[in-house]
């Protein structure tokens, strides 16, 4: 077979078609359209000459009309809500005093841990609530909300011990609410209360384990020691230790924390009401 100009502009618009995609500048795609003006001419007949100019204003019209549809369609990026700009008007609690000139500032939110500045300079006390403002790289920029001066639990939201199967949780704008039984355990670490569902999913709530612990039913819940209430499901083994403690196993997974105490005091406690399940 014996080779026509036409398809010379034919294996050439392929080619720059190609080279787009993997240079992707416009001008390669341009061109091709060029080759494509230039086949046109070809396929009628038109001398090299014309063949030529059709190119060239195959080119231009390439470059002109093609690189805002590619630059709108094939090269548009779209904007992925990722986890950590998610947290953009989320609010959270303060675990470490925001302090600038110290370089000190923590809050938590749904039991992670983010670095954190104030967006007006200003110290911020642990336990105060705060709302992410922006977010960059892995700093928090967060501001103090209103409610906090002074800072009042709403009474509505506070369980009535033995009267309420479930509890109230907010997350950012939104309220929703867990039923004791899906609740494993609670605990407690650097003054924020987490309450762990049988699910693996763990949530921050605004009452300490105290006051907690004051509402949820005592047939249902142990305040194990300080830092922790628990199920009687959660509850894998029981060992005990030379001191009179009880070595506590919870079935847990997703990196919690798997082995707690109870004190000698409460060991006899506990052992009753494990038994009373």
């Amino acid at each position: 077979m014996e080779f026509e100009i036409w398809h010379y502009w034919v294996l050439a618009a392929i080619l720059f078609f190609i080279l787009e995609i993997f240079v992707p500048s416009f001008l390669m795609a341009s061109i091709g359209v060029g080759c494509v003006f230039g086949f046109l001419g070809a396929v009628l007949g038109g001398s090299l000459t014309l063949q030529l100019i059709l190119f060239i204003i195959g080119t231009l019209v390439g470059f002109i009309g093609i690189k805002p549809v590619m630059k709108k369609y094939a090269y548009r990026q779209k904007s992925l809500k990722t986890n950590a700009s998610g947290l953009v008007g989320r609010i959270g609690k303060v675990i470490e005093v925001i302090d600038e000139n110290m370089n000190t500032g923590c809050v938590g939110i749904d039991g992670d841990q983010w670095k954190s500045i104030t967006l007006s300079k200003e110290i911020i006390p642990v336990n105060e609530r705060v709302r992410v403002v922006s977010l960059d790289s892995i700093v928090l920029t967060v501001e103090l909300l209103e409610e906090n001066h002074p800072h009042k639990i709403n009474e509505s939201e506070i369980p009535v011990k033995n009267e309420k199967e479930r509890l109230t949780i907010k997350i950012g704008s939104k309220t929703f609410f867990i039923g004791l039984s899906e609740i494993a355990f609670l605990y407690s670490t650097n003054k924020i209360t987490y309450i762990v569902t049988f699910e693996g999913k763990q949530y921050i709530h605004d009452m300490s384990l105290e006051m907690l612990n004051d509402f949820l039913p005592d047939e249902k819940f142990f305040r194990a020691n300080r830092q922790f209430i628990v199920t009687r499901n959660v509850v894998s083994e029981i060992k005990p230790t030379d001191n009179g403690k009880l070595s506590i196993l919870l079935n847990v997974s997703n990196g919690f924390p798997n082995r707690i105490s109870v004190s000698r005091l409460k060991a006899a406690a506990f052992r009753e009401w494990i038994k009373r399940g």
